[in-house]
């Protein structure tokens, strides 16, 4: 890529943003806090307790109970924050 001023120096800035960017692993792993958008147009926030290949778990504390969403159903995921994994570096 090449910058308003004709310089390449996006490419080294947006592979680090790829390699620090989360994955759909930890954005949907147990204990985090998500809003789903459905396809009728529902808002569905909740905590994620579990997901396969069927669909996603949310524990729905407004309504005091879980909600099973299939994932056709499901037009987007918003997630507030995700942590990224440790990773440990070792010596060679």
């Amino acid at each position: 890529m090449v910058d308003q001023n004709g310089e390449r120096g996006s490419d080294v800035v947006s592979q680090e943003w790829l390699a620090q960017a989360p994955k759909v692993s930890d954005a949907l792993k147990k204990g985090m806090v998500v809003t789903v958008a459905t396809w009728s147009g529902w808002e569905i926030t909740g905590v994620v307790c579990d997901r396969e290949q069927a669909g996603l778990l949310l524990d729905v504390r407004e309504s005091e109970g879980y909600s099973f969403l299939p994932w056709t159903s499901i037009e987007q995921v918003r997630i507030r924050e995700v942590t990224q994994r440790r990773v440990k570096f070792l010596p060679s």
